[in-house]
């Protein structure tokens, strides 16, 4: 982000604005910009032949993540009042090791240290994953998160133990790790780390092709709020770093290529638009929720209890966190009621294994908030 950051302000062809993204401008079905709301609480609107959401995830929706809490989907939020079509949002990736702290975002344990050989105990100072997996703790990332789950589940507390595998040389093996756990007051040369599961990276997303066009005109899409099919059911580790890389670049020249689209229909925005302050109430009632309800471990009367409860949110919510949150989160729910299977990282506890009638993708098409038309004022000519 530094580097994007540093770059961009080298071109003097390139302006910056900060602020919080709103909504989409839509004309007809083409989009044609976007509603913001700057620093003072001003709304904006900026009007483009081009737009691009880069978003990112969707770990604010969950009460532990190893995002940033603002990183909510609200790429995706904005995309499905727009009426958008959106792809596998079932499919969330949870990180087993995070290390469990009162902290938001939860600080993450690279798996590196169980590569390295660390392992994995519960307060009975038991080895669990050799009784789950034949590779134990090296077993894929989505097994070793149900099973560190289940041990909380059963009222356990789990722990990463590398006093034995990296010891003295943890100040220099492992920086980042040695830094979060003396920070919490631990020191991992001596002691084992408490670790919980934490949501981590979202393969679905907004539906696009492999040069982010989505199911709208004038709308790309890259990085973690698209969902380009790339990752399957269950994302490699760093390969979305590489998606990003090679999308953005195909969007640009997609852009590029194509040529100015202006505007030929009537400019319009959703009807309702939010306040973009923050409802904590509701915003910690939804990210329990999805924790509890639509998290590692699924099941059909967990999820139709969590759509029902996020419905009333949602006509509640004042707020625009609030909306966005309990509109994705209704999605993602809803998706993973529709899937009733166990699929890559979308694990369904009433429906265990894999059903080959429906090894496919999954795509929704959101019905389009009510809009109201848009007439803004132009800024004058400097």
């Amino acid at each position: 982000m530094r580097v994007m950051r540093n770059a961009a302000a080298m071109r003097p062809d390139v302006e910056a604005f900060d602020g919080a993204l709103l909504d989409l401008v839509l004309a007809g079905d083409r989009v044609a910009g976007v509603v913001v709301i700057d620093g003072s609480g001003k709304r904006l609107v900026h009007l483009s032949p081009a737009v691009v959401l880069a978003t990112g995830g969707i770990g604010g929706l969950y009460s532990k993540t190893t995002n940033p809490a603002e990183v909510a989907g609200d790429g995706i939020a904005v995309a499905a009042r727009a009426g958008v079509e959106l792809a596998d949002l079932e499919f969330v990736q949870f990180h087993p090791t995070a290390l469990d702290v009162d902290a938001d975002p939860v600080p993450l344990l690279t798996e590196a240290l169980r590569g390295e050989g660390a392992l994995l105990i519960n307060d009975r100072g038991q080895r669990f994953m050799t009784n789950i997996h034949p590779d134990a703790e090296l077993a894929p990332r989505d097994i070793v998160a149900r099973g560190i789950w289940e041990e909380h589940e059963q009222g356990h507390e789990t722990c990463l133990d590398a006093t034995n595998s990296v010891g003295e040389s943890f100040p220099d093996r492992f920086p980042t790790v040695w830094q979060h756990a003396r920070a919490a007051g631990f020191d991992p040369r001596f002691e084992a780390l408490p670790v919980v599961p934490a949501e981590h990276y979202h393969m679905g997303g907004i539906a696009t092709d492999a040069t982010g066009r989505s199911s709208s005109p004038g709308l790309w899409v890259v990085g973690e709020v698209a969902s380009t099919g790339f990752h399957g059911a269950n994302r490699l580790a760093s390969n979305s770093l590489l998606e990003g890389l090679v999308v953005g670049s195909a969007a640009a020249a997609d852009i590029l290529s194509s040529g100015p689209q202006g505007a030929t229909s009537e400019l319009t925005i959703p009807e309702r638009l939010y306040e973009a302050d923050d409802d904590h109430s509701l915003v910690d009632e939804v990210r329990t929720i999805m924790w509890d309800h639509v998290g590692l471990v699924r099941e059909a009367g967990s999820l139709c209890a969590a759509i029902e409860r996020l419905a009333v949110i949602s006509g509640s919510a004042r707020t625009l966190r609030a909306q966005n949150l309990a509109l994705v989160g209704s999605l993602i729910a809803t998706s993973a009621l529709a899937r009733a299977e166990s699929r890559g990282a979308h694990y369904r506890s009433d429906h265990p294994s894999p059903n080959p009638a429906l090894a496919s993708r999954s795509l929704v098409k959101p019905k389009p908030a009510p809009s109201t038309a848009l007439r803004p004022k132009r800024r004058s000519a400097a």
